[in-house]
């Protein structure tokens, strides 16, 4: 596949645009943060729906793209990895991240015995550089934990992909796409199936609900990485999911009001407590992983359908989405700090720190493309703009 996939880019820039809007409303939600603002009641029913979806489309479209990087020799695909993946993740957990934890020290009362009085430069040479636990220190990924993540996903999932290259992986997929096409409503096994076999995971850590919570993610992420590049890697099963979009679209939807229903009303946020009962906790993942697959399918129906075409705006927006989505959470704490100390109405907050945080994060995103140095720290390929345009107009006519 040579092709660019145009939907897939903005679905990719999607999920990261809505990673922006489900942590503008974190400070008013009544879950616990970096910082927090005035509640407001509806936020804490709107993340909770939103983050069933934003992580599991993030995931499926990453592996979808691997396809590309893919293409060269496995030696420059690790080499690509650790460029890509780990060298953003150390630049921001060294400059990034650091402002998050100042803000949150400034934010404290003067009672709490960690909060901090000065500026951010005596921040970094004081509490930050000689605090916290060696040898990492107050180090954090944040925010930036899917980069490290996506990393050793990308590692593990290799010899499945190399796999799926090879012959035998091809005959073998081919089969699999036969017996799917020969009945269209065999599509959905690939929601239910997979939904059921990790929720049943409560049942073998019954006693570590943190465990269990960290292993479902980790499984069904995974899970979603691969399943990404096997149906672009040969995407004629695309054509059964994009035929029934429609269901998919139905079924997510009440799927993700049901579960955020459940978890923010009926249990108020003690799904993860030890005295839960095991059958709500089940039904808890079972609800987040059949929804997610469902909205990802049917996104994936309606992305083809309405946005597979060229765009001037996704060819230079699409090297945003990297720098966007380090920068993002870094910008809406800076700024939060300030705007929530408005005396505003929390729905005008909740506005304007959404605004103004896009605003800001575009912008830093754009300047990150004009420096060679910075492109490489944020892990960007190349300059976007009339340049690059150009000589992807040039390769394109070249090819035909």
């Amino acid at each position: 596949m040579n092709k660019r996939i145009h939907y897939l880019d903005w679905l990719r820039f999607l999920a990261v645009f809505l990673g922006l809007v489900f942590h503008s409303g974190r400070p008013f939600d009544d879950w616990p943060w970096l910082i927090k603002g005035p509640e407001l009641g509806w936020t804490t029913f709107f993340n909770e729906a939103l983050t069933t979806v934003r992580l599991p489309l993030l995931f499926f479209v990453s592996g979808a793209a691997t396809i590309f990087v893919l293409k060269k020799l496995v030696k420059d695909y690790t080499l690509d990895r650790m460029i890509r993946l780990l060298i953003p993740l150390g630049m921001g957990v060294l400059l990034i991240v650091p402002p998050q934890h100042y803000i949150v020290r400034i934010s404290l009362p003067p009672s709490d015995p960690q909060h901090f009085n000065g500026s951010y430069w005596q921040f970094l040479s004081g509490p930050w550089l000689h605090g916290g636990t060696y040898p990492l220190s107050n180090l954090r990924t944040e925010h930036l934990w899917y980069l490290l993540y996506l990393f050793i996903f990308s590692l593990l999932a290799l010899p499945i992909f190399l796999y799926l290259r090879s012959p035998g992986g091809l005959a073998l997929w081919a089969r699999l796409e036969h017996w799917f096409m020969a009945a269209s409503w065999r599509v959905w096994l690939l929601v239910v199936i997979p939904a059921i076999g990790i929720s049943l995971l409560p049942l073998i850590f019954r006693s570590h609900p943190g465990l269990v919570q960290d292993l479902e993610n980790l499984l069904f992420f995974f899970f979603l990485y691969v399943l990404g590049f096997a149906l672009f890697h040969r995407p004629r099963l695309l054509e059964i999911i994009f035929s029934q979009r429609k269901l998919f679209a139905w079924a997510g939807l009440v799927l993700v009001i049901g579960k955020a229903y459940l978890f923010t009303v009926v249990w108020e946020h003690d799904t993860f407590s030890p005295g839960i009962s095991l059958q709500n906790f089940e039904l808890y993942w079972l609800l987040r992983d059949l929804a997610a697959l469902c909205v990802v399918f049917a996104a994936l129906g309606y992305a083809h359908q309405y946005l597979n075409r060229p765009s001037p705006f996704l060819e230079h927006a699409r090297h945003w989405v990297y720098p966007f989505y380090i920068w993002h959470q870094s910008v809406i704490v800076v700024l939060g700090y300030f705007v929530l100390k408005l005396a505003w109405p929390a729905w005008l907050l909740y506005g304007l720190l959404m605004l103004s945080a896009l605003v800001v994060t575009i912008t830093l995103s754009e300047l990150v493309q004009h420096s060679a140095l910075s492109r490489f720290l944020f892990g960007i390929h190349r300059r976007s703009g009339r340049k690059s345009a150009t000589a992807l107009s040039r390769t394109s006519k070249k090819m035909l």
